[in-house]
């Protein structure tokens, strides 16, 4: 199981059952290293994407955080539903859930660590977006 959190402005720690597995670096995007390998998170419009170090697109969401969303990668697509504020259900073609992201964990067997950690991430990145312009809209 993974988990994340802020540790900075700018910052997320990703453990993994309680120790360290990578940093992300970044306010709407960021950066992380895996196993050896460079990972950027980039933002656009209101989707995220997983991208390599040479820039080769790896993972996309669509509608994240929204009642249902998804991620697809090589050909692939996992899909959620949220089932709380912030709680959402990895789901296969029946609806039977399959895996869970919740309150700043993930628990996604069979995916990837890089995908998990994607994830994660953009979840929490798009959650903070959403407080700053509630706050700043008040």
């Amino acid at each position: 199981m993974l988990r994340i959190e802020k540790s900075g402005l700018t910052r997320y720690e990703i453990t993994s059952d309680g120790r360290l597995l990578t940093v992300v670096e970044g306010r709407s995007g960021g950066q992380f290293r895996l196993d050896g390998t460079s990972y950027r998170i980039r933002r656009r419009f209101r989707t995220y994407q997983l991208l390599t170090a040479d820039g080769s697109v790896l993972a996309s969401t669509h509608r994240p955080g929204t009642r249902t969303w998804s991620v697809e990668s090589g050909g692939s697509e996992l899909r959620f539903r949220r089932t709380g504020r912030r709680d959402h259900a990895q789901v296969d073609e029946a609806g039977n859930t399959v895996g869970t992201v919740a309150a700043g964990t993930a628990d996604l067997s069979g995916v990837k660590p890089a995908l998990q950690v994607f994830v994660l991430t953009a979840l929490a990145m798009r959650s903070r977006r959403r407080r700053v312009v509630v706050v700043a809209g008040s």
